[in-house]
């Protein structure tokens, strides 16, 4: 009998039988059949692709749930605006009425002048420091108060500045009329002079993007001074070109019930899915300063109350009631978006399930079976232990006696 061969057998035999113990005691305590590549490399395999499903449906997820709160806040302003167009539109038809005296529409006109901020004030609604009328400018109120006159401050260079002096090539300077509801964008050309601007814009004034008789000329203060020649017409204007500094409100120049549009037209698209993705931001030009024109409805209803003859009263209330039906129109894409959003909520939370089903299926363990499993490997190893109890203590002596 060769003696020493049974020590290493039986040491390796107390080996598996703990290592058996230990596997069926780890699945137990984590819940899952597969703790290392090693233990099913096929399933370890599918379940790094399944994992990378979960991480993007979770995102997926996250997207839709930030859009839906920010697509119902949007949808909520437009409720509301809606709600005051036809106020607006419902003290129109009354002032319209032959019977009514002056002091009935100086009231009439300040009933719609309270209609107009509160639309405004919707029409910059903000959702999580968002501002979801913006377009893609969602860092700033989309709508700001217009007024007839702004200046230049003093920039790179010392005021005053001349009409030869040379803009910075690249910078965008921009007028946005409250009065036609357009934005003219001036982008500077290597050696283009504020003249060229100058020139540009009285362009835009002669085509009708900016209202008739708005210019840009170089003040007695030697600063850029860009207005218009009217006190009902207001603009709003902004530039990042460091040769004219930025570009202030002249203190007295705003115009009364007169808001410009700062924002821009530009939608981003957010993936909601493999294949899915919608339109984030509501340009807020197209919804209220495009087609009638909703905000310069009421500004013109305004006046046609404080000034204005009947007719002119029922012209400006017909004009407030097309913006009504303007709005409740390109309404309608917002609510479809949302519609599919929620749709798309559902769907992922399906699939979230799905994936967390096949991740169990693929690496998870039955508790009962791994409990009995447990049983049995301890049993195993307890017999294993009780053998080698005998075998090992035993010497080359005990054989020899």
């Amino acid at each position: 009998m060769r003696v020493t061969n049974m020590i290493p057998d039986m040491q390796y035999a107390m080996q598996q039988s703990q290592q058996a113990v230990a596997a069926a005691l780890k699945q137990l305590s984590t819940g899952l059949r597969v703790n290392k590549p090693s233990d099913d490399p096929a399933a370890s395999a599918q379940m790094v692709t399944s994992l990378a499903n979960s991480a993007n449906v979770d995102q997926y997820t996250s997207n839709v749930n930030s859009l839906l709160s920010q697509m119902q806040a949007a949808d909520s302003g437009i409720s509301s605006i809606v709600t005051s167009l036809s106020s607006a539109a419902t003290i129109g038809v009354s002032g319209a009425n032959g019977t009514t005296n002056s002091a009935d529409r100086q009231a009439m006109a300040a009933q719609v002048s309270s209609v107009l901020a509160s639309v405004v004030a919707q029409a910059n609604t903000s959702h999580q420091g968002v501002y979801v009328f913006g377009g893609t400018a969602t860092t700033s109120p989309p709508f700001v108060q217009a007024s007839t006159t702004y200046n230049s401050t003093q920039g790179t260079v010392l005021i005053p500045l001349t009409a030869t002096q040379p803009l910075t090539a690249g910078s965008v300077t921009t007028v946005s009329d409250a009065t036609t509801g357009k934005t003219f964008t001036f982008t500077v050309l290597p050696g283009q002079t504020i003249s060229a601007l100058s020139t540009a814009i009285a362009g835009a004034a002669a085509s009708g993007i900016l209202s008739a008789g708005t210019t840009a000329t170089i003040n007695v203060n030697g600063q850029l001074s860009i207005g218009t020649n009217s006190g009902t017409a207001g603009i709003a204007v902004s530039t990042n070109d460091p040769v004219l500094g930025p570009m202030n409100a002249a203190s007295g120049t705003q115009v009364a019930n007169a808001y410009a549009y700062v924002g821009n037209s530009a939608v981003n698209q957010v993936q909601v899915g493999d294949s899915f993705s919608v339109p984030v931001g509501v340009p807020g030009d197209l919804m209220f300063t495009s087609g009638p024109n909703v905000i310069g409805s009421l500004t013109n209803l305004i006046a046609a109350l404080q000034t204005g003859t009947s007719a002119q009263i029922g012209a400006a209330s017909n004009a407030v009631s097309s913006g009504l039906n303007y709005v409740s129109q390109q309404r309608i894409p917002l609510d479809n978006t949302i519609s599919q959003l929620n749709s798309q909520d559902t769907f992922l939370s399906q699939e979230t399930l799905t994936l967390t089903s096949q991740q169990s299926t693929l690496v998870g363990v039955n508790i009962a079976n791994a409990a009995t499993n447990l049983s049995q490997a301890e049993l195993e190893n307890n017999a294993t232990m009780a053998a080698a109890a005998k075998v090992l203590p035993q010497t080359l002596l005990d054989y020899l006696k």
